[in-house]
């Protein structure tokens, strides 16, 4: 191989490598959003406060979410919520959308009879420069007919958990 072709060689995989780290900095690969992260939530419709969550988008579109697991105040009154579990897609440059489901049930000192599920819809934005996440979110109610008895819509924000 002469020093031209060489260098010709060298500098494309240069290039290739250079490409690739930015492909996931910008969040052009779908490994972007992979991780965990620490949430706050906060109802604007109807103005219900904050809370916190953990969230955390997996390889292969999985999503997983715990946050408390008392709620005292729901139209069904005081309720225990499973942890969340769904799926995430990739929607445009950074964006993505998550569903995920929580399955209610009644709280002690009741028999704990299942009451319905949270269905919940999520947008997010990944911050090129800072890893946070910031959207909405949607959760809708629904009783064991499947039918929504509730509605809430209001902000997300996180940001990664690292070591």
């Amino acid at each position: 191989m002469d020093r031209r072709r060489l260098f010709t060689a060298g500098g494309a995989a240069v290039l290739a490598a250079a490409a690739g780290k930015s492909a996931i900095a910008d969040g052009g690969a779908e490994q972007g959003i992979v991780g965990s992260y620490f949430g706050t939530i906060t109802a604007v419709n109807p103005p219900l406060g904050s809370f916190n969550d953990v969230i955390s988008f997996h390889e292969g579109g999985v999503v997983t979410e715990s946050r408390r697991y008392f709620v005292p105040a729901t139209p069904f009154g005081p309720l225990l919520e499973t942890s969340g579990h769904g799926a995430w897609k990739r929607t445009g440059n950074r964006t993505y959308e998550a569903f995920f489901r929580f399955l209610l049930q009644q709280a002690p000192p009741s028999a704990g009879e299942p009451v319905g599920t949270d269905n919940i819809r999520l947008w997010v934005k990944l911050s090129r420069s800072t890893g946070k996440l910031t959207g909405t979110f949607e959760s809708n109610i629904k009783d064991n007919t499947d039918t929504v008895i509730f509605t809430a819509t209001g902000d997300f924000t996180a940001e990664p958990i690292t070591v």
